[in-house]
């Protein structure tokens, strides 16, 4: 069991993020081709702060509203609510857990692709204490940290939100907790978060670290460090299998993999800069049928990312905009009352 404690949530998904990255392989559980792991973690914020800003993550809006509609239930937020405020409030025994939507996989070989989500949900629920100390829980079955898991957190961050607005309290009071069986480190999908660290000398560092040469790197005295950490290693590689991309001249059309060609793409907008990144623009074509060699479709240069705030964010994504005191007692299932058991029975 590996534990983590922060003062803030920003700081505890900071944490979390550095302890994987710069773990050497005693410190893993799992080193794959596309992953690094550490399992049975328990983290700790003393504070519910959470200052996350999408673009760092190179996430748009668009995302946070599919993460909202594919995990959380708006009947089910809402009754979570309902039992938290009606019979817990602000200091009474309980813990009121709202389970998350169950995720089916997606494809396979009925469809003629690889089947996705073959595991189920990575969040599993979230739930709510007031004591000894208000708390919001997460619990997961897996997360991608530095990439997806900015997203994980802000959804438990924003039942807080709701939360606390209906119990009349100060949600930087909250505690937050998350139990995750595994914490994964994706080495290419989880490069956003070396790459556009918001502290500007990390940013820089680690840009060095995966950019440079392994010559100029042992120069520098870096390279030992760099490569006996297996999450810089491996996201190195998969950078310098683009940059290599990069100065042969291929364009994002010339990609057959298509989740690679969109970080491809994040990286020469949000790294490189939107001009440079209008270089890479290209056609692609038809490999076989009566169209073979035929354009297909043509891949542009993404624009460059906004800033976004997860502040500026609510759950307008299952119908229920950011209005706080808008949920209110009247809302138990149905009108009836509904009996919620007691925290010792089985």
């Amino acid at each position: 069991m590996k534990a983590f404690k922060a003062a803030t949530m920003t700081q505890l998904h900071d944490k979390l993020c550095h302890h994987i990255v710069h773990s050497d392989a005693n410190g893993l559980d799992v080193i794959s081709g596309v992953d690094v792991q550490i399992h049975n973690v328990i983290a700790q914020a003393d504070s519910m702060e959470w200052d996350f800003d999408l673009k760092n993550l190179w996430l748009t809006p668009s995302r946070w509203t599919m993460m909202q509609r594919q995990y959380v239930d708006r009947d089910n937020f809402i009754q979570w609510i309902e039992k938290s405020t009606k019979y817990i409030g602000q200091k009474e025994r309980g813990i009121a857990l709202m389970p998350m939507k169950v995720v089916l996989p997606r494809g396979g070989a009925a469809f003629g692709n690889k089947e996705t989500r073959r595991w189920g949900g990575c969040m599993l629920a979230v739930s709510f204490k007031a004591q000894p100390h208000p708390q919001i829980t997460l619990y997961s079955r897996t997360s991608y940290l530095g990439y997806l898991s900015g997203l994980d957190i802000s959804v438990a961050w924003m039942c807080g939100k709701y939360l606390a607005a209906e119990l009349g309290m100060d949600m930087a009071a909250f505690r937050f907790v998350w139990m995750n069986e595994a914490m994964q480190y994706h080495n290419f999908k989880s490069m956003a978060y070396l790459l556009n660290h918001p502290d500007p000398d990390k940013r820089k560092q680690y840009r060095r670290w995966l950019r440079f040469s392994e010559s100029k790197l042992r120069d520098l005295g870096d390279w030992d460090y760099v490569n006996s950490r297996p999450a810089l290693a491996l996201t190195r590689k998969w950078l310098q299998k683009l940059i290599l991309d990069d100065q042969n001249g291929k364009t994002l059309g010339d990609m057959t993999y298509n989740t690679y060609r969109r970080i491809r793409r994040r990286y020469h907008t949000e790294v490189l800069g939107y001009e440079r990144a209008q270089e890479f623009e290209g056609w692609s074509y038809h490999k076989k049928g009566p169209l073979k060699g035929e354009p297909k479709e043509f891949f542009k240069a993404y624009q460059p990312l906004d800033s976004c705030l997860i502040s500026d964010l609510d759950f307008k994504g299952i119908h229920l905009p950011w209005a706080p005191g808008s949920l209110g007692a009247p809302l138990l299932v149905q009108g009836d009352h509904v009996e919620f058991d007691d925290l010792d029975d089985d």
